[in-house]
């Protein structure tokens, strides 16, 4: 007998549209923080076709194309899905917010945390500034369709 074929790997592109997925399902109330968390860490882990196809087996669409499976036809896509309508994620809304506090937080822990190089906490100020920054700019994307 032979043996059944392994499932296909899949690379950074197919994780990240499995995150984009799972995104879009926690927005549309489909799954709750701690769920998508379980999820999310999941798909970021995933090595194979097989590794993913469990995180949306009781989802509706959308789905992410994977690697030796056949597209979903145009139709089976909601209108939700496209990037002109899509409303601004978790980290777009909160990114800002956490990024204005940085500095605050920084100052704080540079003053409370006892530590010989507490300089080092501002160094949270740009780091922050460059992890929020494609949120900022993918938000404004979303904006500039309409």
């Amino acid at each position: 007998m032979s043996e059944p074929l392994p499932s296909p790997r899949i690379g950074t592109a197919d994780r990240d549209a499995a995150m984009a997925a799972l995104d879009q399902h926690l927005e549309a109330g489909r799954l709750d923080p701690e769920e998508y968390g379980e999820r999310s860490a999941r798909a970021a882990e995933a090595r194979t076709v097989e590794d993913l196809r469990p995180l949306f087996a009781d989802l509706p669409p959308p789905h992410p194309p994977l690697p030796g499976e056949a597209p979903l036809p145009a139709t089976a896509t909601p209108a939700a899905a496209t990037p002109a309508r899509r409303e601004p994620g978790v980290l777009a809304r909160y990114g800002p917010v956490i990024s204005g506090a940085l500095p605050i937080i920084a100052l704080v822990l540079f003053f409370t945390v006892p530590i010989p190089n507490a300089w080092v906490f501002f160094l949270l100020i740009p780091l922050g500034g460059a992890l929020f920054a494609s949120s900022r700019r993918d938000a404004s994307d979303g904006r500039d369709e309409k």
